[in-house]
């Protein structure tokens, strides 16, 4: 039974890679990645014992790949129970093995997408679209209004403590929370190894010397996503952290990260302290 879900695993990794936008570009295969999602989900409650035969870089691997189908659309919430389940699964992890870099970064990415339709929500009522497709940044011209000026009238007060402002604020805590330890934990060691680690090189930050890219950039975003929904006068220091992680890795030879923060960095680099 492990191998054979192993296999799957990597058919489902390989499907959500070549079907980036699998429910509107096939969603016969969406229908039946989420028919496997239950099944196994299903499978694992009857057979505890499946996630240690499986193994941990595997059992990893398939948290992730659950997450990243349950999340097709975040700004729609996702598929609540699949994602619930993932989310169950990182914090279990994480209290199993608290320095696990690989946990911790999946625990903080699932608080992240959790926090996207909340997010999503906002930008809509406040008229604002998005500059990236997972709704993680507002539109330059505020961010550089709320970092070069402080002195805001009441309604962004109003704004800032209105339920949707509070629930995304909830929702993302826990996001930074986690990729603080992780990145943390990264530094600590002199940069993030094992099953998760897909392009670590050395380099010199203000905040990190060392660490998992793809770490960094979700880190930036739920900092950015944080930033966003703060009161004006407490919501630089969250850009200044997400400005110093995007700058480290922006500086790594061969990566680039997403438009959208590439972006949010070329507008806000003066700024950074």
């Amino acid at each position: 039974m492990a191998q054979v879900l192993r296999t799957q695993i990597a058919a489902l990794e390989m499907d959500l890679k070549d079907n980036p936008n699998m429910p509107e570009r096939n969603p016969q295969k969406w229908l039946s990645s989420l028919q496997f999602a239950r099944s196994t989900i299903s499978t694992l409650a009857s057979r505890p014992q499946l996630p240690n035969q499986l193994g941990s870089g595997a059992w990893i691997r398939l948290i992730q790949a659950l997450q990243k189908l349950a999340y097709q659309d975040p700004d729609a919430g996702g598929e609540i129970d699949i994602a619930l389940w993932c989310e169950r699964q990182w914090a279990t992890e994480v209290q199993r093995q608290p320095n696990s870099i690989s946990a911790l970064q999946g625990l903080g990415h699932a608080w992240l997408l959790k926090s996207q339709k909340t997010l999503a929500r906002i930008y809509r009522e406040e008229g604002s679209p998005s500059s990236s497709s997972s709704s993680t940044s507002m539109p330059r011209n505020r961010i550089r209004n709320h970092m070069r000026n402080h002195e805001q009238d009441t309604r962004d007060s109003t704004r800032i403590n209105s339920p949707a402002y509070v629930e995304a604020r909830d929702t993302l805590r826990p996001s930074l929370e986690s990729f603080d330890r992780a990145l943390g934990i990264a530094n600590a060691q002199g940069g993030a190894s094992g099953d998760l680690l897909t392009l670590v090189r050395r380099f010199v930050s203000v905040y990190i010397k060392v660490v998992n890219v793809l770490m960094t950039s979700q880190s930036a975003e739920a900092f950015i996503s944080f930033g966003n929904v703060s009161h004006p006068q407490r919501n630089e220091p969250y850009y200044q952290k997400a400005l110093r992680l995007l700058r480290a890795a922006s500086e790594l030879e061969g990566y680039r990260i997403e438009l959208h923060l590439q972006n949010f960095l070329d507008e806000n680099v003066r700024y950074i302290e």
